[in-house]
């Protein structure tokens, strides 16, 4: 197992490499690939601090290191771009994880961010649900801690509705239908090897590179969501990337807004209709299939005249012998990417967007 970290400007990360090491140990050789990063743009002052962080990790793995479980700290500098970001980083340091494992496919590359803590069992069961259930790729629990803070501190009230959020998004995700309704986020997944090539390999976006790769990965193989162990991201706010919880907590606190604001749930009710239907689409006429679209509320018809759905159903089952597979590229076709483009033309079209709490309220009371 290799664990890949990028870190930028970190000066607690001390604390999480601290927090693997006291992980309980595996009858399997674990490293930490710790890739210390800046960008040509960045000032002295960031190099400055990437510089005494890795002299002080080079310090810990001369100290810490065994033959089966060690750190190895990386600095690169001088990366390319207007714009820092999480992406090149963390494709540079799963890259070099795949080189490490020399052509081992079953080796497993695990995702963490350089301001989490994990549980003390986060190494173990990773391990043990990839070889249980023979997994091509995972994600785990997470929880932000904010326990600590007053009960009217604007960074708690704002943090825990932005995961709020993140678990109502999910679980809407489930309830429609939709086959891989898994969280997205860069501090709390794991792959094979072998999974990482087929998907291409993590992308290079400043912001959102987790979202991207793993929308390639689950549909490549078992995926599974680990909840048997916890990753505890900080709870902070940042302006290094425009989007995700840094960023979301800058602007929930800065507008004052400490509510989040989210897509009501009978938007994903909808869209469980029309997913509910996706079987009697196969092998049928054109025709045919546009007289179940017809029936569906205007702004679901609407959206999917515009993107050209009846043209696309046609396609797939040209290209489809059997129901499975026909499911199989429907959901290749209606990602991700596409639920999110009909949520973002039925808001605020159709529907204003809504408090979070509220909106999981009605999920969670009223599904049918």
């Amino acid at each position: 197992m290799i664990v890949v970290i990028p870190c930028y400007k970190e000066p607690e990360l001390y604390r999480t490499v601290q927090s693997i090491f006291d992980c309980e140990r595996g009858d399997f050789p674990v490293e930490i690939i710790l890739l210390i990063n800046s960008y040509r743009i960045d000032s002295d002052e960031v190099l400055a601090m990437n510089r005494n962080s890795y002299r002080q990790m080079e310090d810990f793995a001369s100290k810490n290191n065994s033959p089966e479980f060690f750190l190895t700290p990386i600095l690169v500098e001088n990366l390319p771009g207007h714009q820092t970001g999480a992406g090149l980083p963390r494709k540079l340091g799963m890259e070099e994880a795949v080189r490490r494992f020399k052509g081992n496919k079953e080796g497993i590359i695990v995702s963490l961010d350089a301001d989490c803590l994990v549980a003390t069992n986060y190494l173990t069961e990773i391990h043990r649900n990839f070889k249980e259930y023979r997994l091509r790729s995972a994600t785990l629990e997470f929880h932000h801690p904010v326990e600590h803070l007053d009960a009217s501190d604007p960074l708690r009230i704002a943090t825990t509705n932005y995961e709020i959020y993140l678990r109502y998004y999910r679980l809407a995700l489930e309830f429609c239908g939709y086959p891989y309704p898994y969280f997205t986020i860069g501090s709390a997944f794991a792959v094979t090897v072998e999974t990482y090539l087929k998907a291409g390999g993590m992308g290079k976006q400043q912001s959102g590179e987790d979202f991207y790769f793993l929308q390639k990965v689950f549909p490549l193989g078992k995926t599974r969501f680990i909840d048997t162990t916890c990753v505890y991201p900080a709870a902070r706010i940042s302006d290094r990337v425009p989007f995700g919880t840094g960023p979301a907590l800058q602007k929930m606190i800065a507008d004052n807004q400490l509510s989040k604001l989210t897509y009501q749930a009978e938007a994903f009710r909808t869209l469980k209709v029309f997913f509910d239907k996706l079987d009697s689409f196969f092998e049928k006429e054109t025709n045919e299939i546009e007289k179940e679209i017809e029936n569906l509320p205007e702004y679901l018809h609407l959206f999917l005249q515009d993107d050209g759905f009846l043209l696309k159903m046609e396609e797939i089952n040209r290209h489809t012998a059997s129901l499975s597979n026909f499911r199989k590229r429907f959901f290749l076709y209606f990602n991700a990417f596409k639920i999110l483009k009909y949520l973002n033309f039925a808001h605020p079209a159709y529907f204003n967007l809504a408090d979070v709490r509220e909106q999981y309220a009605v999920l969670l009371t009223n599904p049918g």
